[in-house]
């Protein structure tokens, strides 16, 4: 995910760069299309996410903090966008403090699976194999990252699912 998002700074850059030569060149008009979605610059990633195992419910979402020092995840949660985006379930919030160490992970899972016990937090239903997104976000606001993966095709999804 990070190299991604190295990529995609490298490729704005790249793009900016050719725009304000343009622009220098005296051609007056500049058009830049990216196809990126802007969302806060933070620490916080979604690291990984299992759609099923051995039974569907065998599924969890992860949190990392690739910064170098705490985050508070007071006032995030975690959701869960079918493919359209029609659907945005929650499957895990935090309302007080909980501070996630840098280098540390955060590991949520579905209640009915294998992964239950292992979890710093659980959830009720679960995740389309064929296509979706897991979100961290504000609550009710704005995402701060997000995966997406199959056939999903909704706001959530950065370039392309995977």
């Amino acid at each position: 995910m990070e190299r991604a998002r190295l990529a995609v700074f490298a490729a704005v850059s790249v793009v900016l760069g050719v725009a304000g030569a343009a622009f220098a060149a005296g051609s007056g008009t500049i058009t830049v299309a990216l196809g990126s979605v802007s969302w806060p610059v933070s620490t916080l990633l979604v690291s990984e996410v299992q759609t099923g195992g051995a039974s569907a419910s065998d599924e969890f979402a992860e949190i990392t903090n690739a910064g170098s020092s705490s985050v508070d995840l007071a006032g995030l949660e975690l959701v869960y966008a079918t493919s359209s985006g029609s659907t945005v379930t929650r499957k895990a919030s935090w309302s007080t403090l909980l501070l996630l160490e840098p280098g540390r992970h955060l590991f949520v899972a579905n209640s009915a699976g294998v992964y239950a016990g292992l979890a710093d937090a659980t959830y009720s239903g679960g995740f389309a194999a064929t296509g979706g997104a897991i979100v961290l976000r504000v609550i009710g606001g704005a995402t701060i990252d997000a995966v997406g993966w199959g056939d999903a095709a909704n706001a959530f999804v950065e370039a392309m699912p995977l």
